[in-house]
């Protein structure tokens, strides 16, 4: 089972960073580099509307990274004291987010079918990206719940290329970051953010909704936030 690690810069209270073309081009170009990398995938807030988390849109994080790697060695090895990935931690990287604070996990990733994939080639996509911080009362029947009734909903809506559901893993890092505790993360993916607007309009949202209803009993913040998505392939 492939892993993917998220990194996530918010903002601090009172600022606004925006991740600028320049910084965002650097970071596309460090990522390609990592070694070991299957996939990277650079998500920066972009305007969609899901008529059940509008309000999210005004406290979106300033930047997700999502790296995928076949092996947790790998991406142990890239947070080495010296590794690969510790230049994120570097103020000189990415200067336009000098005033948020990141955190980062690893996350086993499941993949789940869907009529349509995106081409493999596909580079600028738009990424729904869903946060569900937890705990539950009981984590197992939670997720179990989740990925028996969820994805099947989620394979409906008109357009989606992409399902992935995230479980928590045990990571070993040295990188100075906060370690982020969430339940589960979700990522659905479209063409564009036209597409995910029709999708939210389709009666498959309120399916969705009533679904979220019926959910084992859980505590903390579920987060919802569209973004585009940048996608790189490792060099190796």
């Amino acid at each position: 089972m492939a892993i993917s690690w998220f990194c996530q810069w918010d903002a601090k209270e009172g600022t606004k960073p925006v991740l600028d073309e320049h910084d965002h081009q650097g970071l596309v170009a460090l990522i390609r580099g990592c070694p070991r990398l299957v996939e990277g995938h650079v998500m920066t807030p972009v305007h969609a509307h899901d008529p059940h988390y509008a309000a999210e849109l005004h406290t979106s994080p300033a930047l997700v990274l999502q790296l995928e790697f076949a092996e947790i060695a790998d991406l142990e090895h890239a947070l080495k004291p010296h590794g690969y990935l510790q230049a994120l931690a570097h103020h000189d990287i990415l200067p336009s987010l000098a005033d948020a604070t990141a955190s980062h996990h690893a996350m086993l990733t499941r993949r789940y079918p869907v009529a349509q994939r995106a081409a493999d080639d596909a580079q600028d996509l738009l990424s729904y990206l869903v946060e569900y911080e937890g705990p539950a009362k009981d984590e197992n029947a939670w997720h179990l719940f989740y990925v028996t009734g969820h994805p099947p909903l989620l394979a409906k809506f008109p357009g989606i290329r992409k399902i992935e559901i995230y479980t928590p893993a045990v990571l070993i890092s040295a990188l100075p970051f906060a370690v982020r505790r969430t339940m589960q993360r979700n990522k659905t993916v479209w063409d564009n953010a036209d597409a995910m607007n029709a999708a939210m309009a389709s009666p498959v949202r309120a399916a969705l909704r009533k679904d979220f209803q019926n959910f084992p009993e859980f505590e903390g913040a579920a987060a919802h936030y569209p973004f585009r998505t940048v996608s790189v392939r490792g060099e190796a």
